[in-house]
């Protein structure tokens, strides 16, 4: 089973949750109940993924469903510090559209 690590810290109008680990479908769900927990709905919410070497399907979907979640009650999803794999498969889903720039 996967594990990932979560730090969080509160900036000036944001909350950075730094995520170290593989994001895949062992640990998609605690991905969620992580963001749920941070109760950052309205505000801006910036995913720190520096420490994440690999995202699969479900790990795509819950970035995706943590977006959505946060567009929907109006804040905003910013993801930061990707890296080059990630960045990568981000590129080739075309999902770089969708994240945009940090």
């Amino acid at each position: 089973m996967t594990e990932l690590a979560f730090t969080s810290e509160r900036l000036d109008d944001a909350t950075v949750l730094s995520i170290a680990g593989e994001i895949d479908m062992a640990s998609a769900d605690a991905l969620r109940d992580q963001v749920a927990a941070l109760d950052v709905a309205e505000g801006i919410l910036v995913l720190d993924l520096a420490g994440v070497g690999f995202v699969d399907s479900s790990g795509l979907g819950a970035l995706l469903g943590v977006k959505k979640q946060q567009e929907a009650a109006g804040g905003r999803l910013v993801l930061t510090r990707v890296s080059p794999a990630v960045a990568r498969l981000l590129e080739i889903t075309k999902l770089d559209r969708v994240f945009g720039e940090a």
